[in-house]
């Protein structure tokens, strides 16, 4: 299935939908931000926050290429498992150490995560991987963060890390 940019502001989010992007050359034709009207236009964290201004996610989509040879996110279909590298993609930089705070957020929703405290501050992140054409957009899903098969010691590691 899928949505012309004229279309966007009423889709509907459906599992391996394509979003196409606009036409003009520029960031005006990214889809997500269309699709979620308060959402930046690039990044692969990118975060909306609550309107009770607590500072605090109200949700997050995750944007990959799923084409890092270096960093290969991956969604596992069978099981609905996605790995996700982050936001930090130089070896011996520290994994928080990143602009756009992506990484601290994923450690701050695992933290809440396993010590089952401000379970309701854990915000939805859904998925979204580079299209084939231009500025397109496929869905993959909505992620849960946690996986009983995955020590919460082995949720958010670093690879390379000094």
């Amino acid at each position: 299935m899928e949505f012309s940019f004229s279309q966007l502001k009423m889709a509907p989010l459906i599992i391996d939908a394509i979003y196409k992007g606009g036409s003009a050359n520029d960031l005006s034709s990214e889809p997500l931000h269309v699709l979620f009207p308060k959402l930046g236009v690039n990044g692969g964290f990118r975060k909306v926050n609550r309107m009770d201004g607590s500072g605090k996610p109200a949700y997050v989509v995750l944007y990959t290429s799923m084409q890092e040879l270096e960093w290969p996110d991956y969604l596992d279909e069978e099981t609905g498992v996605f790995r996700y590298y982050g936001d930090n993609r130089q070896p011996g930089r520290n994994l928080l150490d990143t602009k756009p705070r992506g990484n601290a957020l994923l450690e701050d929703t695992f933290q809440k995560l396993h010590s089952y405290q401000d379970l309701t501050d854990i915000p939805p992140f859904f998925i979204f991987k580079k299209g084939v054409e231009g500025r397109d957009a496929q869905f993959l899903g909505l992620a849960v963060p946690g996986n009983p098969r995955i020590s919460p010691d082995k949720d958010l590691v670093a690879f390379g890390e000094l």
